[in-house]
């Protein structure tokens, strides 16, 4: 397992990014938008010291655990987005998690000793 950490920092997305897709033995967008969905929600919300991400590839699944110390949040317990009938009926928010939901195969909240432990299970073939 690799691990890297990084300054809650919209910046510091590129580097994640990069670290992420070294894994990875070609590009896959999928996963590119699950960690921009995820690494920007706790950027924005978290108001957290660090993000510290696991990664490992094996056998054709990609494992991503993205840990802070940030305001506890588990994505599980929230309610589904409703799609709306037109843009204008459209709410900020929810969105991004809801898509996560749909794309990962498998995912798992923890909130162990003060930080949040969010692991993200994804087949890449």
């Amino acid at each position: 397992m690799n691990t890297i950490t990084l300054k809650p920092e919209l910046n510091q997305l590129y580097t994640l990014n990069e670290f992420i897709l070294n894994e990875l033995p070609e590009e896959n967008i999928p996963v590119e938008l699950i960690v921009e969905e995820i690494f920007v929600n706790i950027v924005n919300y978290s108001k957290t010291d660090f993000i510290r991400v696991n990664v490992k590839y094996e056998n054709e699944t990609l494992t991503m655990e993205f840990i802070d110390n940030g305001i506890e949040f588990n994505p599980l317990l929230k309610e589904d987005y409703s799609i709306p009938n037109d843009i204008d009926e459209a709410q900020i928010g929810g969105l991004g998690i809801l898509f996560t939901r749909e794309i990962a195969n498998e995912i798992y909240y923890h909130n162990i000793n003060g930080e949040n432990h969010l692991k993200i299970v994804k087949k890449v073939e």
